[in-house]
């Protein structure tokens, strides 16, 4: 049995395959190659398929697969810019889990479509990888906001509250005594936290009134820290409770008498979160 190939053809379809898988690499390890260090390494990789059936194919099979080998890798190091040996094999492993995202996308959209040929797997590839691209960004982004969440457990004297909690980067709140950190969080969602005669004190705090019986708000330690935001500026009310401990996974993170800024209604956390947690209290 003989077959036709036509090598313009082989070294355009593994040009395009070569760059989607290399840029797909690229993505799952979040590395910064370039667009053009992908496309000279997939024409190299081209080339070498082309001289392969064309000069090379008689070689001893071992041969062979050591040329392949040494091609891919080189594919790797050059079209991803990998720097170290750790990264090399973290490549040769995103590349083969991108070759099999991308070869089951065009499986798929083959068998929609209902033919083949070279137009349809090359309309196949570019959908593939933009679907495949689109997925991983997403996965991301879902990984990204799950890092920043976290389970906040606060406690005055055996009291306890549980809350959700948001990292946030935009949050640069220290207090101006201690220099220590300062979450924010609306004074509403931790009332519970304290007894009644200590409750009517610290809406007083949060009115900018005077405290009737400052005594009962000693052991809160009680003062005022400027801020300033996309709202304006102004002075938040900041108190210190027992501890606060963060659960995030199976990390569990415990800070005593941590600085809490305290807000009206709602008035400082997103929509679903009820504390916002300085990211200096992240374990990195």
């Amino acid at each position: 049995m003989q077959y036709e190939i036509y090598l313009d053809v082989l070294f355009a379809e593994n040009l395009m395959m070569n760059y989607f898988l290399l840029r797909l690499t690229v993505l799952l390890l979040a590395n910064t190659a370039t667009k053009w260090r992908s496309l000279a390494s997939s024409a190299l990789g081209a080339a070498v398929l082309v001289l392969w059936i064309t000069v090379f194919r008689w070689c001893p099979r071992i041969v062979c697969v050591l040329i392949g080998i040494g091609v891919t890798s080189g594919m790797v190091k050059f079209g991803c810019n990998t720097k170290t040996w750790e990264e090399l094999v973290r490549g040769w492993i995103c590349l083969c889990l991108s070759s099999f995202l991308l070869c089951g996308a065009i499986r798929v959209l083959q068998r929609i479509a209902g033919t083949k040929g070279v137009r349809t797997t090359f309309t196949a590839a570019a959908a593939g990888y933009g679907i495949t691209c689109c997925l991983i960004l997403i996965r991301r982004q879902i990984q990204k906001a799950q890092n920043k969440t976290v389970l906040v457990l606060l406690q005055m004297q055996g009291r306890w509250k549980k809350v959700k909690g948001l990292y946030d980067t935009g949050n640069s709140l220290r207090d101006t005594t201690t220099g220590k950190p300062v979450s924010v969080i609306p004074y509403e969602f931790i009332l519970e936290l304290f007894p009644d005669e200590m409750r009517k004190g610290i809406a007083e705090l949060m009115e900018h009134k005077e405290v009737t019986n400052p005594e009962l708000l000693i052991k809160l330690q009680p003062h005022y820290i400027s801020f300033r935001g996309i709202n304006g500026s102004g002075l938040l009310p900041v108190i210190r409770i027992t501890e606060m401990v963060l659960i995030q996974g199976n990390t569990k993170k415990c800070i005593q008498n941590p600085v809490i800024a305290l807000t009206g209604w709602n008035s400082s956390s997103p929509r679903g979160y009820e504390m916002i947690l300085h990211p200096d209290l992240m374990d990195r």
